[in-house]
């Protein structure tokens, strides 16, 4: 309910954003200002570091080697779900970037496609999987790391406002728990029909059988 909720509030969120034209608030711009006084040469080199680890190539290779850990350890199921629930997470941010139409605090990253920030949402998605998955608190410890330092990483190199991450944070979220509630939820009634199956077949087998009527 909770999941549902914020993944609702995120498409209020950037509705707001394209309707009213909202501009960057004060959160934002007092975030940016502190960003840009602590920026050097080491946190801009780690936040490039993120940006290449949070897309492309490298993003797909994090994707498909948590589905494979998550598939050895818990199931092809549960391995191929995590691919499943990154594919529509893509979609689902690509519409709300093209709702909403924020610019960028640079626009060197991209025109009008600010909210929510991707590689954040790709974070939070895949941390939040994790989180769900693993019990061992230092794990999920890191999984949480890697979720603040990307959007962190994001507004350090002024491809997003902070709101843009904070609102992935939110999305990624709740998109990995209502898109594994759904699996489990898949997984169950499948469970259920197989279990049904042989016994409705001896049942049907048990029924007399009818000869045909005379006229």
């Amino acid at each position: 309910m909770i999941a549902a909720a914020a993944l609702v509030g995120v498409w209020g969120g950037s509705t707001l954003l394209r309707v009213a034209h909202l501009p960057p608030g004060p959160i934002d711009r007092a975030w940016d200002a502190v960003v840009m006084r602590a920026s050097g040469r080491v946190s801009r080199g780690v936040a490039e570091g993120m940006a290449v680890v949070g897309s492309g190539p490298s993003g797909t290779a994090l994707v498909v080697a948590a589905g494979a850990l998550i598939g050895a350890t818990r199931g092809w199921f549960w391995g191929a779900s995590v691919g499943v629930t990154s594919i529509v997470s893509v979609l689902d941010r690509a519409g709300l970037k093209a709702l909403a139409q924020r610019a960028r605090p640079d626009d060197a990253y991209g025109v009008l496609d600010a909210f929510p920030s991707g590689h954040t949402t790709f974070a939070a998605l895949l941390g939040t999987v994790v989180i769900l998955f693993e019990r061992r608190t230092a794990v999920r410890g890191a999984a949480i790391g890697f979720i603040a330092a990307m959007a962190w990483s994001r507004t350090q190199l002024r491809a997003h406002w902070l709101t843009d991450v904070l609102g992935a944070v939110v999305l990624g979220s709740a998109e990995a728990v209502l898109l594994l509630a759904a699996a489990h939820r898949l997984r169950e009634s499948s469970s259920r029909w197989r279990d049904a199956a042989p016994a409705a077949r001896e049942a049907a087998r048990r029924l007399p059988a009818r000869g045909p009527r005379g006229g």
